[in-house]
């Protein structure tokens, strides 16, 4: 508890010291120019005015309007634009009624007509995204409908003040505003329709969204109609900011009351796509403290451009409420697709990945959102000066570029990821064995780009001219080309190699006097492993032809040396038996595309009959298939007395007693020796 009330306090302290910063940066000549107008005071003759006297001028001025603002409304509707017909604040009351009542009407019936075609698309099972485009298309032709109502009449009625148009100007755009706004909300949040919903929201916080969301911006558009009502009858200077300065904190405080009310109910729906539970994480609830400092330095802002009369003061007020309410929707709405694109509601390490790039892409929406309502009133980044610009044009370059970067480069790898795993369980397919070779090699590509175009940012975003860097790096790249043109030609070749589809990871190929399995492909060079264990590196340029021994099917052709006078009708018969039972096999049979069959004869030779078998297999699996063909052959020869001829001179004799008398010489040839032997010695 301790711990919570010292956060507590620690919070008020930096919100009060933001709060003043804000007033100091509206009240600095530094911040804000200040408009010359004909109701500013001239500055005092001592010399010029600083931004705190010539606000405080001006706030006397508008105080001072208050007393004579019945007067002034009376003078306008008396004699608008002070030259004009007087205007029956009545009469006008009940033509803006007329002309809304008719536009209703006119919204209201087409709306009925439009009943059928929408309850056919919430009948149909199509895509969320598609149907809820289609009904917003739809849902914006009430909306045509109401436009053309209101023309109508105001044509029919040809009202002739002068300021008639002006006001239907003001009456239109207020109308418009609120009907565009309620379509574009209905569209992201379908409170009635939870499968169209493109934020993930449960349905009571998406009905409070819609009605917070439709309520703010009909609020800020009335007071804007209000505004822009009174200066068509010519009202202006002071008097307007006396009325419309009021009024303005209307909106605000309305969305300082709802921020508060559903600050529970935000966090838990921040919370959600990011990972985290709201119960654990007690600072998620600080994003009301922070939504709350930036409405009321809005408001001051809004306040301090209305006093010195700039001009569409509003519009820029109704701009930076939609800004505010945009980037949680974006994020919010960017929760779901991403969870699909990581598989995110599978496993764990997808949600995990969900929740880093969703943490990315807040941080740099808020900084994106910062930066937007900046540039809204005027203040642009990239023209700052000075060391507070430098430091606000880093902050705001460089974390956009970063944080960005990174979720690009996240998605990238998760997108290549998630080809190569649907390529592995692919099988051992063209395509798969394509896309595993190739897309490790596009992802360094793209991280060396993505690395690149990041330096590139944010050196841009330090002050330092990229354009030398680049020219640099054109003239060493040169230099390093002309002194690498072996490797770029192994780069180039092995590019070529690849889109030409000679090999794949896992392929078994033959490179002059080289062999082995393709273990590894670089962008400059390809490792083999020798089924040794030997791992050869080739570089591509080197490699004139390339034999590929796992592409489609695999020939194996197996041959037997018999005896001449061998049944070879019994042999094609053995042949036939042993593939049947190949092919039966639960292993190997799988692997086959034919099965054995016997080639016959293939040719002759003194003392033997070449005879030749065959099978197709499927790449890689011919030599396995081969040893156990060979062992079941030569057994089923033997066992039917079958025997292999080897290679040699083979002599025969057919007289039967050859052997006695071959005997009987060899026994006298070495008789004969011996004597010679004892003859010598004496």
């Amino acid at each position: 508890m301790n711990e919570d009330s010292g956060t507590r306090r620690r919070l008020a302290r930096w919100s009060a010291l933001a709060l003043f910063a804000v007033l100091l940066f509206a009240a600095s000549p530094s911040g804000w120019a200040v408009a010359q107008t004909p109701d500013a005071h001239a500055p005092a003759a001592g010399g010029p005015a600083t931004a705190l006297e010539v606000y405080a001028e001006r706030l006397e001025a508008v105080a001072a309007t208050y007393p004579q603002l019945p007067t002034i409304l009376s003078d306008a509707f008396a004699r608008p634009n002070g030259r004009e017909a007087a205007v029956n604040p009545l009469r006008l009351l009940r033509g803006l009624l007329i002309l809304f009542a008719a536009g209703t009407a006119a919204l209201l019936l087409t709306r009925r007509i439009l009943a059928g075609p929408v309850r056919n698309l919430e009948v149909d099972d199509g895509a969320p995204l598609l149907t809820g485009a289609l009904r917003f298309v739809l849902g914006l032709v009430p909306v045509g409908a109401f436009v053309l109502g209101v023309l109508v009449v105001y044509a029919i009625l040809r009202p002739p003040h002068p300021a008639a148009p002006a006001v239907l100007l003001a009456v239109l755009q207020a109308a418009l505003t609120v009907l565009l706004t309620d379509r574009l909300i209905r569209f992201l949040c379908a409170p009635d329709h939870p499968e169209q919903r493109l934020i993930p929201l449960e349905d009571t916080d998406a009905r409070t969204l819609h009605r917070t969301g439709v309520v703010t911006v009909t609020l800020a558009a009335t007071v804007l109609g209000l505004i822009d009502l009174l200066l068509a009858l010519g009202v202006g200077g002071n008097a307007i900011v006396a009325i419309g300065l009021p009024l303005s904190t209307v909106p605000f405080l309305y969305l300082l009351y709802r921020v508060w009310r559903g600050r529970v109910a935000v966090a838990r729906a921040i919370a959600r796509p990011l990972g985290m539970a709201a119960q654990d994480h007690p600072t998620l609830g600080l994003w009301a403290v922070v939504a709350s400092v930036y409405l009321v330095a809005l408001w001051l802002v809004v306040a301090a451009a209305a006093v010195r009369l700039e001009p569409a003061t509003g519009p820029r007020m109704l701009a930076s409420l939609l800004v505010a309410l945009a980037v949680p929707a974006i994020a919010l709405m960017a929760q779901r697709p991403l969870a699909r694109f990581y598989r995110g509601e599978e496993t764990e390490a997808g949600k995990a990945a969900v929740a880093r790039v969703m943490r990315a892409l807040w941080l740099a929406l808020f900084v994106v959102g910062v930066f937007a309502t900046a540039a809204i009133w005027g203040f642009r980044v990239e023209q700052a000066t000075g060391a507070t610009g430098i430091a606000l044009r880093l902050l705001f370059n460089v974390t956009v570029v970063i944080l960005l970067g990174y979720v690009a480069w996240t998605m990238v790898v998760r997108a290549i990821d998630r080809t190569l795993e649907e390529a592995r369980h692919g099988g051992t397919s063209s395509r798969g064995q394509r896309l595993a070779t190739l897309l490790p090699l596009l992802r360094k590509f793209l991280q060396v780009v993505l690395v690149a175009i990041v330096v590139m940012i944010v050196l841009s975003s330090l002050g330092i001219e990229i354009g030398p860097l680049l020219a640099g790096a054109g003239v060493v790249g040169i230099a390093i080309g002309l002194g690498a043109q072996s490797t770029i030609a192994d780069i180039l070749a092995g590019v070529f190699f690849l889109l030409e589809d000679a090999f794949h990871m896992g392929d078994y190929v033959e490179v002059g006097n080289l062999r082995g399995t393709v273990e590894g492909i670089s962008l400059r060079s390809l490792k083999l492993r020798h089924h040794r264990g030997a791992v050869h590196t080739l570089p591509f340029g080197q490699i004139k032809a390339l034999t590929n021994y796992s592409r489609d099917w695999a020939l194996m052709r197996l041959e037997f040396r018999v005896p001449p006078e061998t049944d070879m009708g019994l042999v094609k018969k053995l042949v036939k038996e042993v593939g049947k039972e190949l092919s039966a096999d639960p292993e190997m049979g799988p692997s086959f595309i034919e099965p054995l069959k016997s080639q016959g004869v293939r040719r002759v030779e003194d003392d033997a009959a070449i005879i030749g078998v065959k099978f197709i297999t499927k790449p890689n699996e011919q030599f396995v298939i081969r040893r156990e063909a060979y062992h079941r052959l030569i057994r089923a020869f033997q066992d039917h007395g079958i025997h292999l001829v080897g290679r040699g001179v083979v002599v025969r004799v057919d007289d039967p007693d050859a052997a006695n008398r071959i005997i009987g010489f060899a026994a006298a040839q070495a008789m004969n020796g011996t004597g010679k032997e004892s003859g010598a010695a004496e």
